[in-house]
């Protein structure tokens, strides 16, 4: 089925325990970007009636699979976009291309634009967590590693622009947005400075309203 070994043998698995008929690689092994230590993501479609994940370790490389059920293969909400770009590892009829085809018209509307409090709301949030990690405690070395978390998603909500995944959305910054990439790059330094905090802060919410 397919020539990888261990993605063969979780085919053959999901087919034998759950009667899935339709199987995609995402992530890294179906764009092409992964190392020799990256997960087999693997999405399977089925006649369940519950959604369910298999994560573990087979043969040294971990496995994250998400059985779902079948009907969802028709009408694709932007939940599954990270299927995008998918590998069709097996399909019935061509439900997976079509599936794939309207992820891509999801993809190309774009997402619903940020209400004008939400967007005032998170620049506000993001200012006051600096302050809070000005602290140096233990709640304010944890608010720091939450918030230099959130501003990479933020950078694209605010923006009105899907956010990818972490993978995705680095490579973005690095290709379109310099400045904000080289901060990022900074202020995930173990030990970087608050001044190096607040300037990835306001390359990506700006500057804190008077």
């Amino acid at each position: 089925m397919h020539p990888e070994p261990i993605l063969d043998q979780v085919c053959q698995e999901l087919i034998a325990a759950h009667a899935v008929h339709t199987i995609l690689l995402y992530g890294s092994r179906a764009d092409g970007s992964a190392g020799s230590d990256s997960d087999y993501d693997v999405a399977a479609f089925g006649p369940i009636d519950k959604s369910f994940r298999i994560a573990r370790l087979v043969d040294g490389a971990y496995l994250d699979v998400f059985v779902y059920s079948e009907v969802l293969l028709l009408e694709p909400t932007e939940e599954y976009l990270k299927l995008r770009g998918s590998h069709i590892v097996m399909q019935c009829d061509i439900q997976a291309e079509d599936f794939l085809s309207k992820l891509e018209k999801i993809f190309r509307r774009g997402p619903e634009p940020l209400p004008f409090d939400e967007i005032e709301a998170r620049k506000v949030w993001a200012h006051k967590m600096v302050a809070r990690i000005l602290r140096g405690d233990l709640e304010g070395n944890y608010r720091r590693v939450w918030l230099l978390s959130a501003l990479l998603e933020d950078y694209f909500h605010l923006r009105g622009m899907w956010y990818q995944g972490p993978k995705k959305a680095l490579r973005w910054l690095q290709e379109f947005d310099k400045p904000t990439y080289d901060a990022m790059r900074l202020a995930l330094e173990p030990n970087a400075s608050k001044e190096t905090v607040s300037l990835l802060v306001h390359l990506v919410v700006g500057k804190p309203d008077a």
